[in-house]
């Protein structure tokens, strides 16, 4: 007896999903022990005492000047970029959109996206290269 025939016989089909099931099985238990591989070493480690933070640092929130944001944004382009303007004086003349998003963030401002299209497509906002923007009326 050849071939299929054979396998049947001597319940080689069994055996090839037995084999599978232990290997799967061998490597989830090796990937959870892994995974415990970081708390684990850091059981051995000594504990690194604490850094007390220098008493000079004050948080970017108190150092910024606060900019009164109106609970919807105008829809006036203008009004708007004053805005947008105000949040964004303390990052420089030029600065990414992850910081003006962040900003807008901090300060409650909702949905920002829509109103830095508007600014890029009317031409206020416009890009410095290298992921960078600054507004029209600061450069000119």
């Amino acid at each position: 007896m050849y071939g299929l025939a054979a396998i049947q016989q001597a319940n080689g089909w069994a055996m090839a999903g037995a084999g599978a099931c232990i290997v799967l099985t061998g490597l989830a238990i090796l990937s959870f022990l892994i995974s415990l591989l970081p708390r684990l070493t850091g059981l051995f480690e000594p504990k690194a005492a604490p850094q007390p933070e220098p008493a000079a640092a004050v948080p970017e929130k108190e150092q910024a000047p606060t900019v009164v944001v109106p609970d919807q944004i105008p829809d006036d382009i203008e009004e708007a970029c004053t805005i947008f303007m105000a949040l964004t004086e303390g990052l420089g003349e030029t600065f990414s959109l992850s910081d003006l998003h962040r900003k807008c963030r901090d300060a409650n401002l909702a949905n920002p996206h829509y109103s830095v299209n508007r600014f890029r497509d009317a031409g206020i906002l416009i890009p410095a290269g290298e992921g960078l923007f600054y507004w029209k009326s600061q450069s000119e």
